[in-house]
C-alpha cells in the first residue's frame, strides 16, 4: 500500500482491481472494493490503522464483479456508480453467484468456501449519469462518466491532488476488457483524460503510471479498430476476423496461467469491434447512397 498524495492510499497488489481509500476528515471514501473477502477485511484494518473515521462511501468505477463484490464488506458504506452500474448490478442472480463460483473454486477455493455461505450483492444506492462532485471533509472528489470500457464506466479525479483514478479505461498490465466496450467512445475518453491535469493515474488493473498510459491505450485500440476494419473491407466474418487477428492480444504482457482465459476474452472482443465498425460502415454507405441519389 502507498500514501500517493496527503490521505490518499492505494492498494495493487490483490487480487481483482486496484483499490483506494481516501481520508477525508469527515469519513472514509473508497475507490472499489478488494473482490476477495480475506482481502478486504485486510483492506478494512489497514484503514482503521489509519484513521478511526468510518467508511462512508464506496465509489464503484464500474459493475464488473472484481470492482463490486467486495461491497459487502463496508456495512454502512453508501455506494456510489453510474446509473448504468446500478442497472446491470440489479440483475445480478442465481448466474452471477453460479458463474463466480466456478470460475473460482479450483483457484481459490477458501473465497469460494467464504461466498458459498454470505455472497450478498451490494447495489449502488446513490447513482449518477454524466458528472457529480462529492465535497466531504477537506475533499473535492469528481466521478465522471466517460464510458468506453463499459456504458457504466467512470473515472475519480481528486484535482488538488493531481491523481486520476480511471478505472478500466485504462489497464497496463494485461489486455483491455473489450466485450462490452464501444472503441470509438472508448477513444474520445483517453483523449478527454489527457486534457485533465494530474500527476498520477491508477489505472483499473496494473501499476501506477502517468499520461503516457493513455496513449498506449489509444495506440492499441486504434491498431485494433484499424485491423478489424480492414478484415470486414475485405469480407472475412465475424468469426473469421477474430481468429485471423487473435495474435494482437500479444501486444499485453500475460501471465501463462491467463493466456487461455485471455484468448478467449480477447476474440470476444474482436467480435464486439466488429460489429461496432460493421455499423460504420454501414453507416458510410447509406450517407454516401444519399449524397449520389441512389437511396
Amino acid at each position: 500500500m502507498r500514501e500517493i498524495a496527503p490521505n490518499v492510499f492505494v492498494e495493487t497488489e490483490y487480487h481483482g482491481a486496484n483499490v483506494a481509500f481516501i481520508v477525508t476528515g469527515a469519513g472514509v471514501i473508497l475507490v472499489d472494493a478488494p473482490m476477495l473477502p480475506k482481502q478486504a477485511r485486510h483492506w478494512l484494518k489497514e484503514i482503521q490503522k489509519r484513521t478511526d473515521e468510518p467508511v462512508r462511501y464506496i465509489i464503484n468505477t464500474d459493475h464488473h464483479r472484481a470492482h463490486i463484490v467486495g461491497n459487502q464488506h463496508f456495512p454502512g458504506a453508501h455506494v456510489i456508480a453510474h446509473e448504468n452500474a446500478w442497472k446491470e448490478i440489479r440483475s445480478y442472480g442465481d448466474s452471477f453467484r453460479t458463474r463466480l463460483l466456478n470460475m473460482y473454486r479450483d483457484r481459490m477455493p477458501d473465497a469460494v468456501a467464504e461466498w458459498e455461505k454470505d455472497l450478498r450483492i451490494v447495489k449502488p444506492h446513490i447513482t449518477f449519469t454524466s458528472r457529480s462532485v462529492l465535497f466531504k471533509g477537506d475533499k473535492e472528489i469528481h466521478l465522471i462518466a466517460v464510458g468506453g470500457h463499459t456504458p457504466a464506466t467512470s473515472v475519480v479525479y481528486l484535482p488538488r491532488e493531481r491523481v486520476l483514478f480511471a478505472g478500466d479505461v485504462v489497464v497496463t498490465n494485461r489486455p483491455p476488457f473489450l466485450s462490452q466496450g464501444n472503441t470509438k467512445e472508448w477513444l474520445e475518453a483517453l483523449t478527454y483524460l489527457r486534457k485533465l491535469r494530474y500527476d498520477i493515474l491508477i489505472p483499473g488493473h496494473g501499476e501506477l503510471t502517468g499520461k503516457e498510459a493513455t496513449q498506449k491505450m489509444s495506440e492499441y485500440l486504434r491498431m485494433v479498430r484499424r485491423r478489424v476494419r480492414t478484415a470486414y473491407q475485405s469480407g472475412l466474418s465475424k468469426g473469421d476476423t477474430a481468429r485471423s487477428l487473435a495474435h494482437l492480444v500479444r501486444f499485453w504482457p500475460i501471465p501463462p496461467f491467463e493466456k487461455p482465459k485471455a484468448d478467449r476474452r480477447f476474440k470476444s472482443g474482436l467480435g464486439r469491434v466488429w460489429n461496432e465498425i460493421r455499423t460504420e460502415e454501414l453507416a458510410k454507405s447509406r450517407t454516401k447512397a444519399k449524397a449520389t441519389g441512389k437511396d
